[in-house]
């Protein structure tokens, strides 16, 4: 399985983009690095503990997965699902550092 990479730095927002139209099947998965397979998005709501998650709908029909204030921990694949199953795009989000912002020095 091929996967589009996109780096981030903590702090910032990504928008992962998927050619489905917004639908209460399609499905957006991520997968840790240990293995472990979480279901952020499905049956048409983001899971309730990922507030930094959000839909939105394009103006093309398709929609984006939107990943506000990434965090270290957000690194690994994100997966979009159609309303059949079938996998449409996946995204390999790597973070590449911190922003300034984010930066301070302990005294």
């Amino acid at each position: 399985m091929e996967y589009s990479r996109l780096e981030a730095v903590v702090g910032q927002s990504v928008e992962l983009w998927c050619n489905t139209s917004l639908t209460s099947n399609i499905m957006w998965t991520y997968d840790t690095n240990d293995g472990y397979v979480d279901y952020v998005y499905w049956l048409g709501r983001i899971d309730s503990d990922k507030p930094r998650l959000s839909v939105n709908a394009t103006l093309d029909g398709g929609h984006s997965l939107v990943i506000a204030d990434i965090e270290l921990k957000d690194s690994g694949l994100y997966d979009c699902y159609d309303g059949n199953g079938l996998r449409k795009i996946g995204y390999q989000l790597v973070i590449v550092g911190m922003s300034s912002i984010h930066c301070y020095a302990v005294w």
